[in-house]
């Protein structure tokens, strides 16, 4: 669906279905490696104080650079694979199940250390 369809379904609907879900590929993201693969659950606008709601797919070697969140926090739910959270510079392991969350003015970023892919539910919430 276009954006402003996929919005429009959002807005209608309390359940989203993955066939009307935006895919999105970002590319090198904050700095990273590789092609970043986004299934986005819904819009923006969707949920409020909700930036973001997605699917994230890391290729293996593939990475999200170094960044600052301010005036918001983000939270990963890792699906499947491994690899290495860079948490204000100190590496942390995570693998399916972990959670890793980043508060207002923290510094983070994920490599994939894997042959697999990295598989993480991410979201942001505003402050």
């Amino acid at each position: 669906l276009a954006s402003s369809a996929a919005s429009d379904v959002y807005k209608r609907q309390m359940v989203v279905k993955s066939n009307n879900m935006e895919k999105q590929v970002r590319s090198e993201l904050k700095g990273g490696k590789g092609d970043i693969h986004f299934l986005n659950c819904v819009s923006k606008d969707t949920i409020p104080n909700c930036r973001l709601l997605s699917y994230m797919t890391i290729p293996p070697e593939g990475s999200i650079g170094e960044h600052e969140h301010v005036e918001e926090t983000e939270c990963y739910v890792i699906k499947s694979g491994k690899g290495v959270v860079i948490d204000n510079g100190k590496k942390i392991d995570i693998s399916a199940g972990d959670v890793v969350i980043t508060g207002n003015g923290d510094v983070h970023s994920v490599i994939n250390t894997e042959n697999e892919d990295l598989e993480i539910l991410a979201f942001i919430v505003l402050n």
